[in-house]
Protein backbone atom coordinates (compact mmCIF):
# COMPACT_ATOMS: atom_id res chain seq x y z
CA UNK A 1 0.00 0.00 0.00
CA UNK A 2 1.85 3.40 -1.14
CA UNK A 3 1.59 6.08 1.43
CA UNK A 4 -1.25 8.31 -0.82
CA UNK A 5 -3.27 5.14 -0.44
CA UNK A 6 -2.60 5.27 3.43
CA UNK A 7 -3.68 8.99 3.38
CA UNK A 8 -6.87 8.23 1.53
CA UNK A 9 -7.61 5.38 3.78
CA UNK A 10 -7.25 7.84 7.27
CA UNK A 11 -9.12 10.22 5.69
CA UNK A 12 -12.06 8.49 4.99
CA UNK A 13 -12.41 7.13 8.28
CA UNK A 14 -11.72 10.55 9.85
CA UNK A 15 -14.50 11.80 7.46
CA UNK A 16 -17.20 9.08 8.41
CA UNK A 17 -16.72 9.36 11.70
CA UNK A 18 -17.50 12.80 11.53
CA UNK A 19 -20.39 11.88 9.42
CA UNK A 20 -21.33 9.27 12.27
CA UNK A 21 -20.87 12.30 15.17
CA UNK A 22 -23.13 14.72 12.90
CA UNK A 23 -25.79 11.84 12.36
CA UNK A 24 -25.61 10.78 15.90
CA UNK A 25 -25.80 14.44 17.22
CA UNK A 26 -28.90 15.09 15.35
CA UNK A 27 -30.53 11.32 16.64
CA UNK A 28 -29.54 12.70 20.03
CA UNK A 29 -31.39 16.24 19.75
CA UNK A 30 -34.80 13.85 18.50
CA UNK A 31 -34.29 11.81 21.42
CA UNK A 32 -34.22 14.69 23.93
CA UNK A 33 -37.39 16.63 22.16
CA UNK A 34 -39.47 12.88 22.36
CA UNK A 35 -38.11 12.51 25.87
CA UNK A 36 -38.34 16.25 27.67
CA UNK A 37 -42.31 16.47 26.18
CA UNK A 38 -41.26 19.86 24.02
CA UNK A 39 -39.27 21.22 27.39
CA UNK A 40 -35.88 21.76 25.39
CA UNK A 41 -37.37 24.59 23.75
CA UNK A 42 -37.93 26.63 27.14
CA UNK A 43 -34.58 28.04 29.41
CA UNK A 44 -31.79 26.45 26.63
CA UNK A 45 -32.09 29.61 24.63
CA UNK A 46 -32.58 27.75 21.07
CA UNK A 47 -28.66 27.81 20.48
CA UNK A 48 -28.51 24.09 19.50
CA UNK A 49 -31.36 24.26 16.92
CA UNK A 50 -28.95 26.31 15.30
CA UNK A 51 -26.17 23.28 16.07
CA UNK A 52 -28.88 20.82 14.30
CA UNK A 53 -29.12 22.87 11.22
CA UNK A 54 -25.46 23.29 10.43
CA UNK A 55 -25.22 19.14 11.23
CA UNK A 56 -28.34 18.55 8.70
CA UNK A 57 -26.54 20.93 5.92
CA UNK A 58 -22.97 19.92 6.57
CA UNK A 59 -24.87 15.90 6.25
CA UNK A 60 -26.37 16.84 2.65
CA UNK A 61 -23.87 19.28 0.85
CA UNK A 62 -20.68 18.84 2.59
CA UNK A 63 -19.47 14.58 2.58
CA UNK A 64 -19.56 13.83 -1.13
CA UNK A 65 -20.02 15.79 -4.47
CA UNK A 66 -23.33 15.30 -5.79
CA UNK A 67 -23.12 14.38 -9.16
CA UNK A 68 -23.94 17.20 -11.32
CA UNK A 69 -22.20 19.73 -9.43
CA UNK A 70 -18.88 21.13 -9.96
CA UNK A 71 -17.10 22.10 -6.51
CA UNK A 72 -13.58 23.72 -6.18
CA UNK A 73 -11.72 22.83 -3.26
CA UNK A 74 -11.75 27.12 -2.26
CA UNK A 75 -15.59 27.37 -2.26
CA UNK A 76 -16.03 23.77 -0.32
CA UNK A 77 -13.24 25.21 2.53
CA UNK A 78 -15.24 28.82 2.62
CA UNK A 79 -18.58 26.75 2.89
CA UNK A 80 -17.50 24.09 5.26
CA UNK A 81 -15.29 27.10 7.65
CA UNK A 82 -18.76 28.84 7.61
CA UNK A 83 -20.32 26.36 9.43
CA UNK A 84 -17.68 25.23 11.98
CA UNK A 85 -17.57 28.62 12.52
CA UNK A 86 -21.88 28.62 13.28
CA UNK A 87 -21.49 25.23 14.70
CA UNK A 88 -18.96 27.27 17.65
CA UNK A 89 -20.85 30.42 17.81
CA UNK A 90 -24.07 27.83 18.93
CA UNK A 91 -21.42 25.32 21.63
CA UNK A 92 -20.12 28.71 22.92
CA UNK A 93 -23.67 30.25 23.09
CA UNK A 94 -25.54 27.10 24.01
CA UNK A 95 -23.15 26.08 27.08
CA UNK A 96 -25.45 25.79 30.39
CA UNK A 97 -23.43 28.08 32.71
CA UNK A 98 -26.06 28.41 35.33
CA UNK A 99 -26.59 24.27 35.58
CA UNK A 100 -22.72 24.24 37.42
CA UNK A 101 -22.32 25.90 40.50
CA UNK A 102 -18.58 26.26 39.63
CA UNK A 103 -19.93 28.45 36.33
CA UNK A 104 -22.50 30.48 37.48
CA UNK A 105 -22.93 34.00 38.54
CA UNK A 106 -24.49 33.25 41.48
CA UNK A 107 -27.25 30.96 44.19
CA UNK A 108 -29.67 32.70 42.77
CA UNK A 109 -29.29 31.98 38.98
CA UNK A 110 -28.19 28.25 39.90
CA UNK A 111 -30.78 26.52 37.57
CA UNK A 112 -29.87 22.97 36.82
CA UNK A 113 -31.24 21.47 33.53
CA UNK A 114 -29.92 17.98 32.20
CA UNK A 115 -31.71 18.82 29.04
CA UNK A 116 -29.49 22.09 28.53
CA UNK A 117 -26.28 19.60 28.93
CA UNK A 118 -27.45 17.51 26.27
CA UNK A 119 -28.60 19.87 24.02
CA UNK A 120 -24.71 21.33 24.96
CA UNK A 121 -23.63 17.78 24.01
CA UNK A 122 -25.16 17.79 20.66
CA UNK A 123 -23.92 21.08 19.78
CA UNK A 124 -20.21 19.79 20.73
CA UNK A 125 -20.71 16.87 18.92
CA UNK A 126 -21.67 18.99 15.28
CA UNK A 127 -18.33 21.23 15.77
CA UNK A 128 -16.41 18.15 15.99
CA UNK A 129 -17.97 16.26 13.24
CA UNK A 130 -17.72 18.99 11.29
CA UNK A 131 -14.03 19.39 11.71
CA UNK A 132 -13.58 15.99 10.88
CA UNK A 133 -15.50 16.33 7.64
CA UNK A 134 -13.57 18.99 6.47
CA UNK A 135 -10.60 17.31 6.58
CA UNK A 136 -11.90 14.78 3.42
CA UNK A 137 -11.91 17.97 0.72
CA UNK A 138 -15.39 16.25 0.29
CA UNK A 139 -13.74 13.97 -2.21
CA UNK A 140 -15.26 10.90 0.81
CA UNK A 141 -15.36 7.55 -1.01
CA UNK A 142 -18.03 5.32 0.42
CA UNK A 143 -16.70 2.52 -0.84
CA UNK A 144 -16.19 -0.08 0.64
CA UNK A 145 -19.20 0.24 2.19
CA UNK A 146 -18.71 -2.00 5.32
CA UNK A 147 -15.88 1.00 6.21
CA UNK A 148 -17.90 3.55 5.46
CA UNK A 149 -20.48 1.92 8.13
CA UNK A 150 -18.30 0.79 10.64
CA UNK A 151 -16.73 4.84 11.12
CA UNK A 152 -20.10 6.06 10.93
CA UNK A 153 -21.29 3.61 13.26
CA UNK A 154 -18.86 4.18 15.61
CA UNK A 155 -19.21 8.00 15.20
CA UNK A 156 -23.03 7.70 16.16
CA UNK A 157 -22.12 5.41 19.37
CA UNK A 158 -19.74 7.56 20.23
CA UNK A 159 -22.05 10.41 20.54
CA UNK A 160 -24.88 8.38 22.74
CA UNK A 161 -21.93 6.80 24.80
CA UNK A 162 -20.96 10.28 25.88
CA UNK A 163 -24.61 11.42 26.28
CA UNK A 164 -25.22 8.22 28.58
CA UNK A 165 -22.25 9.07 30.48
CA UNK A 166 -23.11 12.55 30.84
CA UNK A 167 -26.67 11.13 32.17
CA UNK A 168 -25.07 8.75 34.57
CA UNK A 169 -22.13 11.16 36.16
CA UNK A 170 -22.55 14.85 35.11
CA UNK A 171 -26.37 15.91 35.60
CA UNK A 172 -28.01 12.31 36.82
CA UNK A 173 -31.79 12.94 37.17
CA UNK A 174 -31.43 11.05 40.87
CA UNK A 175 -28.19 11.82 42.05
CA UNK A 176 -27.68 9.13 44.31
CA UNK A 177 -24.26 8.23 45.97
CA UNK A 178 -24.18 5.48 48.37
CA UNK A 179 -21.55 5.45 51.17
CA UNK A 180 -20.81 4.77 54.88
CA UNK A 181 -17.90 5.64 57.70
CA UNK A 182 -15.79 2.86 58.72
CA UNK A 183 -14.99 2.10 62.45
CA UNK A 184 -16.88 2.98 65.58
CA UNK A 185 -18.93 6.16 65.59
CA UNK A 186 -17.53 9.51 67.52
CA UNK A 187 -18.40 10.09 71.03
CA UNK A 188 -21.25 13.14 71.39
CA UNK A 189 -18.69 16.18 72.67
CA UNK A 190 -19.10 16.61 76.60
CA UNK A 191 -18.04 20.24 75.77
CA UNK A 192 -17.61 22.47 72.57
CA UNK A 193 -15.36 25.11 72.55
CA UNK A 194 -14.73 26.58 68.90
CA UNK A 195 -15.90 25.82 65.58
CA UNK A 196 -14.23 22.48 63.63
CA UNK A 197 -16.01 22.66 60.23
CA UNK A 198 -19.24 23.81 58.27
CA UNK A 199 -20.87 22.52 55.02
CA UNK A 200 -23.59 24.50 52.81
CA UNK A 201 -26.12 22.83 50.72
CA UNK A 202 -26.25 22.50 46.99
CA UNK A 203 -27.44 25.68 45.38
CA UNK A 204 -30.58 24.39 44.22
CA UNK A 205 -32.10 23.30 47.44
CA UNK A 206 -32.00 24.89 51.40
CA UNK A 207 -31.84 22.76 54.84
CA UNK A 208 -35.47 21.99 56.14
CA UNK A 209 -33.93 19.88 59.15
CA UNK A 210 -30.98 18.44 60.67
CA UNK A 211 -30.74 14.33 62.79
CA UNK A 212 -28.47 12.73 64.38
CA UNK A 213 -27.18 9.75 62.78
CA UNK A 214 -24.87 7.09 63.52
CA UNK A 215 -21.99 8.84 62.46
CA UNK A 216 -22.83 12.55 62.11
CA UNK A 217 -25.76 15.05 60.80
CA UNK A 218 -28.22 13.64 58.50
CA UNK A 219 -28.96 17.06 56.82
CA UNK A 220 -32.73 17.11 55.36
CA UNK A 221 -33.21 18.83 52.09
CA UNK A 222 -35.93 20.36 50.22
CA UNK A 223 -35.10 17.80 47.38
CA UNK A 224 -33.24 14.65 49.41
CA UNK A 225 -31.07 14.05 52.21
CA UNK A 226 -26.80 14.13 52.71
CA UNK A 227 -25.57 12.16 55.76
CA UNK A 228 -22.24 14.13 57.07
CA UNK A 229 -19.35 12.40 58.99
CA UNK A 230 -19.32 14.57 62.41
CA UNK A 231 -15.67 14.40 62.84
CA UNK A 232 -15.00 16.63 59.59
CA UNK A 233 -17.72 17.44 57.82
CA UNK A 234 -17.37 14.72 54.94
CA UNK A 235 -20.10 13.58 52.93
CA UNK A 236 -20.98 10.19 53.55
CA UNK A 237 -23.94 9.31 51.33
CA UNK A 238 -26.18 11.77 49.44
CA UNK A 239 -29.42 10.94 47.72
CA UNK A 240 -31.31 13.80 45.77
CA UNK A 241 -34.24 14.52 43.57
CA UNK A 242 -33.92 17.44 42.34
CA UNK A 243 -35.94 17.46 39.14
CA UNK A 244 -39.51 16.10 41.01
CA UNK A 245 -41.86 17.49 43.12
CA UNK A 246 -40.87 16.68 46.86
CA UNK A 247 -43.29 17.25 49.28
CA UNK A 248 -41.48 15.84 53.00
CA UNK A 249 -38.35 14.63 54.19
CA UNK A 250 -38.16 13.03 57.00
CA UNK A 251 -36.49 10.38 59.71
CA UNK A 252 -38.40 7.99 61.11
CA UNK A 253 -38.01 3.88 61.97
CA UNK A 254 -34.11 4.38 61.41
CA UNK A 255 -34.44 5.30 57.86
CA UNK A 256 -34.47 8.93 55.82
CA UNK A 257 -38.05 9.12 53.79
CA UNK A 258 -38.37 11.30 50.72
CA UNK A 259 -41.66 11.98 49.35
CA UNK A 260 -41.72 12.68 45.59
CA UNK A 261 -43.63 12.49 42.36
CA UNK A 262 -42.65 13.84 39.07
CA UNK A 263 -43.23 17.79 38.10
CA UNK A 264 -46.11 18.86 35.39
CA UNK A 265 -46.61 21.22 33.53
CA UNK A 266 -49.08 22.97 35.84
CA UNK A 267 -46.22 22.89 38.21
CA UNK A 268 -44.25 25.47 36.40
CA UNK A 269 -46.83 28.91 37.74
CA UNK A 270 -48.06 26.69 40.29
CA UNK A 271 -47.01 27.44 44.10
CA UNK A 272 -45.37 24.13 44.91
CA UNK A 273 -45.80 23.98 48.96
CA UNK A 274 -49.43 22.76 48.32
CA UNK A 275 -48.58 19.90 47.16
CA UNK A 276 -48.13 19.12 50.52
CA UNK A 277 -51.51 17.78 50.72
CA UNK A 278 -51.93 16.45 47.93
CA UNK A 279 -52.41 12.76 47.98
CA UNK A 280 -53.12 10.02 45.37
CA UNK A 281 -50.81 7.15 43.91
CA UNK A 282 -48.82 9.55 41.91
CA UNK A 283 -46.38 9.83 44.92
CA UNK A 284 -43.96 7.62 45.79
CA UNK A 285 -41.59 7.39 49.09
CA UNK A 286 -38.38 6.10 48.77
CA UNK A 287 -36.59 4.90 51.90
CA UNK A 288 -32.78 4.97 52.41
CA UNK A 289 -30.67 3.37 54.97
CA UNK A 290 -29.25 6.35 57.45
CA UNK A 291 -26.06 4.66 57.55
CA UNK A 292 -25.56 3.85 54.17
CA UNK A 293 -27.74 5.94 52.30
CA UNK A 294 -29.06 2.84 50.34
CA UNK A 295 -32.01 2.56 48.60
CA UNK A 296 -34.29 0.21 50.55
CA UNK A 297 -37.56 0.42 48.44
CA UNK A 298 -40.14 2.76 46.98
CA UNK A 299 -43.38 2.22 48.27
CA UNK A 300 -46.33 4.14 46.16
CA UNK A 301 -49.75 5.77 47.85
CA UNK A 302 -47.58 8.51 49.42
CA UNK A 303 -46.77 8.01 53.11
CA UNK A 304 -46.57 11.03 55.09
CA UNK A 305 -44.09 11.38 58.23
CA UNK A 306 -46.47 10.78 61.17
CA UNK A 307 -46.82 13.63 63.18
CA UNK A 308 -49.86 14.88 64.99
CA UNK A 309 -49.63 18.81 65.10
CA UNK A 310 -52.04 20.79 67.53
CA UNK A 311 -54.08 22.93 64.74
CA UNK A 312 -58.25 24.61 64.91
CA UNK A 313 -59.42 21.15 65.52
CA UNK A 314 -57.12 19.54 67.36
CA UNK A 315 -59.57 19.32 70.57
CA UNK A 316 -62.15 18.13 68.86
CA UNK A 317 -60.04 15.08 67.10
CA UNK A 318 -59.06 14.17 71.02
CA UNK A 319 -62.45 14.56 72.13
CA UNK A 320 -63.71 12.13 69.20
CA UNK A 321 -61.02 9.59 69.98
CA UNK A 322 -62.03 9.64 73.58
CA UNK A 323 -65.23 8.55 75.37
CA UNK A 324 -65.72 11.69 77.83
CA UNK A 325 -68.58 12.72 80.14
CA UNK A 326 -70.34 16.05 79.01
CA UNK A 327 -69.42 17.80 81.14
CA UNK A 328 -65.38 17.17 80.50
CA UNK A 329 -64.18 20.01 77.83
CA UNK A 330 -60.79 19.30 75.72
CA UNK A 331 -59.36 22.58 76.27
CA UNK A 332 -55.48 22.85 75.02
CA UNK A 333 -53.36 20.14 73.21
CA UNK A 334 -50.23 19.60 72.26
CA UNK A 335 -48.38 17.49 69.80
CA UNK A 336 -45.46 14.48 70.85
CA UNK A 337 -44.68 13.08 67.69
CA UNK A 338 -47.71 10.79 66.66
CA UNK A 339 -49.18 11.56 69.73
CA UNK A 340 -51.45 14.29 70.96
CA UNK A 341 -51.86 15.11 74.32
CA UNK A 342 -54.70 17.60 75.46
CA UNK A 343 -56.14 19.01 79.42
CA UNK A 344 -59.42 17.99 80.03
CA UNK A 345 -61.02 19.94 82.54
CA UNK A 346 -65.07 18.94 83.92
CA UNK A 347 -67.09 21.33 85.21
CA UNK A 348 -70.49 20.71 87.56
CA UNK A 349 -73.47 20.60 85.48
CA UNK A 350 -74.81 24.48 86.30
CA UNK A 351 -71.74 25.49 84.04
CA UNK A 352 -71.55 22.62 81.39
CA UNK A 353 -73.22 24.40 78.81
CA UNK A 354 -71.33 27.46 78.75
CA UNK A 355 -67.88 25.42 79.20
CA UNK A 356 -68.90 23.22 76.02
CA UNK A 357 -70.02 26.43 73.89
CA UNK A 358 -66.66 28.54 74.77
CA UNK A 359 -64.54 25.55 74.75
CA UNK A 360 -63.09 26.72 78.34
CA UNK A 361 -63.58 24.89 81.81
CA UNK A 362 -61.64 27.28 83.20
CA UNK A 363 -63.34 30.17 83.03
CA UNK A 364 -65.58 30.38 86.16
CA UNK A 365 -64.23 31.53 89.16
CA UNK A 366 -66.91 30.34 91.25
CA UNK A 367 -67.20 26.63 89.96
CA UNK A 368 -64.64 23.81 90.73
CA UNK A 369 -63.00 22.27 88.45
CA UNK A 370 -61.46 18.50 87.86
CA UNK A 371 -58.37 17.98 85.46
CA UNK A 372 -57.00 15.39 83.54
CA UNK A 373 -54.35 14.74 81.27
CA UNK A 374 -55.18 12.61 78.30
CA UNK A 375 -52.71 11.34 74.96
CA UNK A 376 -54.18 9.93 71.82
CA UNK A 377 -52.67 7.88 69.16
CA UNK A 378 -54.35 10.07 65.95
CA UNK A 379 -52.83 6.89 63.61
CA UNK A 380 -54.69 4.28 65.38
CA UNK A 381 -57.61 6.55 66.22
CA UNK A 382 -56.80 5.19 69.83
CA UNK A 383 -56.68 6.53 73.65
CA UNK A 384 -52.76 6.21 75.03
CA UNK A 385 -53.44 6.73 78.95
CA UNK A 386 -55.33 9.14 80.88
CA UNK A 387 -54.10 10.87 84.34
CA UNK A 388 -56.44 10.48 87.66
CA UNK A 389 -57.85 13.70 87.47
CA UNK A 390 -56.66 16.44 89.68
CA UNK A 391 -56.99 19.90 91.28
CA UNK A 392 -54.46 22.22 89.59
CA UNK A 393 -55.12 25.02 92.21
CA UNK A 394 -56.82 28.32 92.60
CA UNK A 395 -56.77 30.36 89.52
CA UNK A 396 -53.83 28.32 87.56
CA UNK A 397 -54.34 26.76 84.17
CA UNK A 398 -52.87 23.60 83.63
CA UNK A 399 -50.44 24.15 80.71
CA UNK A 400 -48.27 21.28 78.39
CA UNK A 401 -44.94 21.65 76.82
CA UNK A 402 -42.58 19.46 75.57
CA UNK A 403 -38.45 18.87 76.53
CA UNK A 404 -35.99 17.65 74.44
CA UNK A 405 -34.87 14.16 75.33
CA UNK A 406 -36.84 11.53 75.60
CA UNK A 407 -40.94 12.04 74.33
CA UNK A 408 -42.03 13.64 77.78
CA UNK A 409 -45.26 15.45 78.39
CA UNK A 410 -44.56 18.54 80.47
CA UNK A 411 -47.20 19.32 82.45
CA UNK A 412 -47.34 22.66 84.50
CA UNK A 413 -49.50 23.84 87.32
CA UNK A 414 -50.61 20.00 87.58
CA UNK A 415 -51.54 18.43 90.82
CA UNK A 416 -51.42 21.08 93.60
CA UNK A 417 -49.87 23.40 91.35
CA UNK A 418 -46.88 21.56 90.94
CA UNK A 419 -45.07 20.71 87.64
CA UNK A 420 -44.72 16.99 86.22
CA UNK A 421 -42.88 15.21 83.46
CA UNK A 422 -45.00 12.18 81.96
CA UNK A 423 -43.91 9.34 79.60
CA UNK A 424 -45.56 10.19 76.48
CA UNK A 425 -46.09 6.52 75.54
CA UNK A 426 -47.02 5.73 79.19
CA UNK A 427 -48.35 8.62 80.95
CA UNK A 428 -46.21 7.70 83.83
CA UNK A 429 -43.95 10.10 85.65
CA UNK A 430 -40.32 9.57 84.59
CA UNK A 431 -38.31 12.43 86.62
CA UNK A 432 -39.48 13.99 90.10
CA UNK A 433 -38.51 17.62 89.91
CA UNK A 434 -36.62 19.09 93.02
CA UNK A 435 -39.68 19.88 96.18
CA UNK A 436 -38.53 23.31 96.20
CA UNK A 437 -38.96 24.11 92.58
CA UNK A 438 -42.02 21.82 91.44
CA UNK A 439 -44.48 24.60 92.48
CA UNK A 440 -42.42 27.70 92.31
CA UNK A 441 -42.50 30.45 90.50
CA UNK A 442 -38.84 30.24 90.01
CA UNK A 443 -39.02 27.03 88.07
CA UNK A 444 -39.12 27.96 84.45
CA UNK A 445 -39.20 24.25 82.95
CA UNK A 446 -37.06 21.19 81.91
CA UNK A 447 -34.24 22.06 79.68
CA UNK A 448 -33.77 17.88 78.93
CA UNK A 449 -35.11 14.99 79.99
CA UNK A 450 -33.72 11.37 79.45
CA UNK A 451 -33.84 8.53 81.37
CA UNK A 452 -31.02 9.48 84.14
CA UNK A 453 -33.08 12.16 85.21
CA UNK A 454 -33.41 15.96 83.87
CA UNK A 455 -31.75 19.77 83.44
CA UNK A 456 -34.34 22.31 84.54
CA UNK A 457 -34.16 25.51 84.48
CA UNK A 458 -35.11 27.83 87.14
CA UNK A 459 -34.63 31.86 87.78
CA UNK A 460 -32.09 32.74 90.59
CA UNK A 461 -30.53 36.12 89.82
CA UNK A 462 -34.55 37.56 91.39
CA UNK A 463 -33.82 41.28 89.73
CA UNK A 464 -30.92 40.70 87.95
CA UNK A 465 -30.78 37.95 85.06
CA UNK A 466 -29.70 35.08 85.87
CA UNK A 467 -30.87 31.33 84.98
CA UNK A 468 -29.69 28.22 86.54
CA UNK A 469 -29.55 24.80 85.13
CA UNK A 470 -30.01 22.06 87.62
CA UNK A 471 -29.28 18.50 86.78
CA UNK A 472 -31.43 15.97 89.08
CA UNK A 473 -31.59 12.60 88.87
CA UNK A 474 -34.61 10.55 88.33
CA UNK A 475 -35.88 11.06 92.40
CA UNK A 476 -35.26 14.81 92.05
CA UNK A 477 -32.29 15.50 93.85
CA UNK A 478 -29.59 17.80 92.40
CA UNK A 479 -26.63 16.85 91.68
CA UNK A 480 -24.64 19.61 89.51
CA UNK A 481 -25.64 23.11 88.37
CA UNK A 482 -24.41 25.79 85.88
CA UNK A 483 -25.35 29.65 85.71
CA UNK A 484 -25.87 31.55 83.06
CA UNK A 485 -25.78 35.54 83.78
CA UNK A 486 -26.61 38.78 81.39
CA UNK A 487 -29.32 37.28 79.20
CA UNK A 488 -33.32 35.87 79.49
CA UNK A 489 -33.57 32.32 78.43
CA UNK A 490 -36.99 31.75 79.48
CA UNK A 491 -38.27 31.29 75.88
CA UNK A 492 -35.42 28.81 75.51
CA UNK A 493 -35.90 26.87 77.90
CA UNK A 494 -37.53 23.63 76.28
CA UNK A 495 -36.63 24.28 73.07
CA UNK A 496 -33.79 23.85 70.40
CA UNK A 497 -31.57 26.26 71.03
CA UNK A 498 -30.69 25.16 74.41
CA UNK A 499 -28.74 21.45 74.17
CA UNK A 500 -27.69 20.21 77.36
CA UNK A 501 -24.18 18.22 76.93
CA UNK A 502 -22.00 15.83 79.82
CA UNK A 503 -20.13 18.72 81.11
CA UNK A 504 -22.45 21.71 80.00
CA UNK A 505 -25.36 23.59 78.62
CA UNK A 506 -24.94 25.46 75.37
CA UNK A 507 -27.13 27.98 74.38
CA UNK A 508 -27.70 29.73 70.68
CA UNK A 509 -28.55 33.25 70.92
CA UNK A 510 -28.85 36.05 68.19
CA UNK A 511 -29.66 35.74 64.92
CA UNK A 512 -32.78 37.71 64.30
CA UNK A 513 -33.10 41.13 63.32
CA UNK A 514 -33.15 42.15 66.86
CA UNK A 515 -29.40 41.49 67.58
CA UNK A 516 -28.22 42.87 64.01
CA UNK A 517 -27.04 39.88 62.68
CA UNK A 518 -24.98 39.05 65.65
CA UNK A 519 -25.30 35.66 66.65
CA UNK A 520 -23.50 32.91 69.31
CA UNK A 521 -23.09 30.30 71.28
CA UNK A 522 -22.85 30.86 75.49
CA UNK A 523 -21.15 27.71 76.18
CA UNK A 524 -21.95 27.09 80.48
CA UNK A 525 -20.00 24.48 82.00
CA UNK A 526 -21.51 22.62 85.17
CA UNK A 527 -20.22 23.83 88.37
CA UNK A 528 -19.68 27.11 87.09
CA UNK A 529 -21.23 30.86 86.50
CA UNK A 530 -20.77 31.83 82.42
CA UNK A 531 -21.96 35.04 81.88
CA UNK A 532 -23.04 36.40 77.70
CA UNK A 533 -20.03 38.02 77.36
CA UNK A 534 -17.88 34.89 77.16
CA UNK A 535 -19.54 33.50 74.13
CA UNK A 536 -18.48 31.83 71.03
CA UNK A 537 -19.49 34.43 68.34
CA UNK A 538 -20.01 32.94 65.04
CA UNK A 539 -18.60 34.71 61.68
CA UNK A 540 -20.03 37.05 59.75
CA UNK A 541 -23.89 38.45 60.01
CA UNK A 542 -26.25 35.52 60.51
CA UNK A 543 -29.73 35.24 60.03
CA UNK A 544 -32.23 32.77 60.90
CA UNK A 545 -30.60 30.70 63.33
CA UNK A 546 -32.25 27.10 63.86
CA UNK A 547 -32.45 24.78 66.91
CA UNK A 548 -28.93 23.04 68.18
CA UNK A 549 -28.36 19.29 67.37
CA UNK A 550 -26.04 16.64 69.21
CA UNK A 551 -24.16 14.75 66.86
CA UNK A 552 -21.61 12.03 67.36
CA UNK A 553 -18.29 14.05 66.83
CA UNK A 554 -19.79 17.64 67.19
CA UNK A 555 -22.52 20.11 68.39
CA UNK A 556 -24.11 21.54 64.75
CA UNK A 557 -26.70 24.39 64.25
CA UNK A 558 -27.54 25.55 61.01
CA UNK A 559 -27.79 29.33 59.93
CA UNK A 560 -28.64 31.17 56.97
CA UNK A 561 -25.71 34.12 55.78
CA UNK A 562 -25.07 36.88 53.75
CA UNK A 563 -23.90 33.80 50.69
CA UNK A 564 -26.41 30.66 51.49
CA UNK A 565 -27.67 28.29 54.42
CA UNK A 566 -24.73 26.90 56.55
CA UNK A 567 -24.18 23.71 58.29
CA UNK A 568 -21.55 25.27 61.22
CA UNK A 569 -20.17 22.26 63.81
CA UNK A 570 -18.08 23.13 67.01
CA UNK A 571 -15.67 20.59 68.78
CA UNK A 572 -14.04 20.66 72.14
Amino acid sequence: MTGEQQHGRVRNALVWSGVGLLAGALLWAAVLVTVADGDVFEGTGGWWMLSCLVAALVLVFGVVERPGTERTRGGYLFGMSWAIGAGLLAAWMAFPRDTFAATTDSRWSFDPSPSAVHLWLVACATVIGCALVLSGSGRADPRPFRWSTLYSGAGVLAVALAGALVAQLVVPWVPHREGGAEGDPAPVPADVSEEGWSWRPPMDTDITGVEAGRHGPIVLLGDGAVALDGTDGTELWSYRRPYDVVTHVWTEDGHVHVRHRPRTEDDTNEDLSMAQFEGGDHFETARLHTETGALVDEVSGAPRPSVARPGEHSEEMVHETLSLPENCVVHRTEGYGHRLAGVVGCVDEEHTESAVASGDPFGFPDSEVEVMVVAVDLEEESELWRTERFDPGENERPRLADAPGAPAVVVGNGPDGRTVVLGADTGEELVALPEELEASEDLIGPAQVDADGAVIAAGTGGRDLQTTFHRVDTSGEITDSAAVEDVYLDAKVGGDRIAVLDEAVVIAEGGDPEHDGHAGLVVAPFGETTSLYDEIVLPGETEHLSGLVKVPGALVVSMEDGESQILRAFVP
